[in-house]
């Protein structure tokens, strides 16, 4: 087959979305047994979780590759490009790379498509299989693995993950992980293989009976933040990020430059500084504290909490759930209590918009509703509805609300006119579902 462009590469990963969210590994592991990759030698550490999954993910490659080790990982959903979601060795993956590993996978997704293993490949399973391949290829020590959706069923539970990081649980994608905290950690926990090393941020009672069992069950070993790692120390530097002071549970890491600004990014790391610990001991090592201070001096993680323009401040958050959105009101009111604040609101449809707007409702002195214009958007007209049918109710007669609220037809049009009202003291925020910020982020 002629090499694929990155334009039909993307073209063709945006067709396979009428697929959908097919739970399920019979595709994915008939891709992985047609390629061979049983015998391949990259190892796998597996995030799980509903919120922090992708930090945690980002900074756990960056403290391996500082250390040494050829690590990689894959990230979903991406932002701006599909490269954001694959990255190796120091870098994210280039575009016509990209456009290479999907040229060479085409014939095994043909392949497995003819089989009718219950609908063809998915965009998230095809995108899982290149980030396999690209492990094997670049002969990966290490490749980190952020679960899509819930962990049983997921492309990327096809793989044994010596090392887990499960960051927290709250109720979401309820048609198909579960109505229950304690049936959605069920789902999340079966990344758990045999003789796994298990690190979680989660204080849950109900959350941690579940990962007990499943530790117990697979002769696993678990370890809790608060009691076997955690932060004794943490200084917010503004909008340049935080120091902090960590404790794993190995090692102790004074003094360490996070430039992440998000409240939660603390906790991320040291859940990050965990799993790499315990990846490392299995390999007889332990993390150079020097080399883990460089390695994150220029970390960043796109979407979460990030500051893309100064004057006036605009913000990038992608709070894509309930849990999410408080974080993201905690942030926004620790940081900026005292300033105008300019909202730009979207969802996807298979999100629990109703609270999350319900929560967003009392933060901004302007609302603007709009769409991220893909196909599990929710119309911005319905988002508007929604908005009035909370304002009205009479439940919500004494909250706050915007002064002012607008609706525009997309993300970036909805910048522009922020950009335009806004008084350099003010500040510009983007949150909820931000799936296309074009070259803005």
């Amino acid at each position: 087959m002629k090499n694929l462009t990155y334009l039909q590469a993307t073209d063709y990963l945006d067709g396979c979305l009428v697929f959908g969210i097919k739970p399920g590994l019979s595709r994915i592991k008939k891709v992985i047994e047609i390629l061979g990759y049983p015998k391949q030698k990259t190892d796998f550490i597996h995030i799980v979780g509903t919120n922090g999954k992708t930090s945690s993910a980002i900074i756990t490659a960056n403290i391996l590759h500082s250390q040494g080790l050829k690590s990689g990982y894959h990230i979903s959903p991406h932002i701006t490009d599909y490269t954001e979601r694959l990255w190796y060795c120091g870098n994210q993956i280039k575009k016509a790379r990209f456009a290479k590993l999907l040229t060479d996978l085409f014939p095994v997704i043909e392949e497995v498509n003819s089989m009718d293993l219950e609908g063809p490949l998915t965009q998230f399973e095809i995108i899982a299989a290149m980030a396999f391949k690209l492990a094997v290829d670049e002969h990966l020590d290490v490749m980190v693995l952020e679960a899509g959706l819930g962990g049983r069923w997921d492309a990327t539970n096809a793989v044994d993950s010596k090392v887990v990081g499960l960051t927290t649980v709250s109720l979401e994608h309820t048609d198909i992980l579960g109505k229950t905290i304690k049936e959605i950690s069920m789902e999340k926990s079966k990344v758990i293989k045999q003789n796994a090393l298990v690190a979680t941020l989660s204080r849950e009672s109900k959350v941690l009976e579940v990962l007990k069992e499943q530790v117990l069950s697979t002769c696993s070993k678990l370890y809790l933040f608060g009691k076997d790692f955690c932060i004794n120390h943490k200084k917010k530097m503004f909008l340049k990020g935080w120091e902090i002071d960590v404790s794993g549970v190995f090692s102790r890491y004074k003094d360490i430059v996070l430039p992440l600004t998000g409240n939660y990014q603390p906790q991320n790391l040291s859940l990050a500084l965990v799993l790499s610990e315990l990846y490392m001991d299995w390999k007889g090592f332990r993390i150079e504290s020097d080399a883990l201070k460089s390695g994150l001096k220029k970390l960043k993680v796109k979407g979460r909490f990030q500051i893309i323009k100064k004057d006036p401040v605009v913000i990038a958050d992608t709070s894509h759930n309930p849990e999410g959105i408080k974080n993201f009101i905690n942030n926004i009111n620790e940081n900026f209590y005292n300033k105008r604040k300019i909202i730009i609101f979207s969802v996807l449809k298979d999100k629990d918009y109703k609270r999350m707007l319900e929560s967003i409702i009392s933060l901004p002195d302007i609302l603007i509703l709009t769409s991220s214009n893909v196909q599990r958007s929710l119309p911005v007209d319905t988002l508007k509805e929604q908005y009035y049918k909370i304002v009205k109710d009479e439940k919500n007669h004494n909250i706050k609300k915007p002064s002012e609220v607008y609706i525009r037809d997309s993300i970036i049009n909805s910048l522009n006119y922020a950009l335009n009202i806004a008084a350099r003291s003010d500040i510009i925020c983007i949150t909820g579902s931000i799936t296309n910020l074009e070259k803005i982020v």
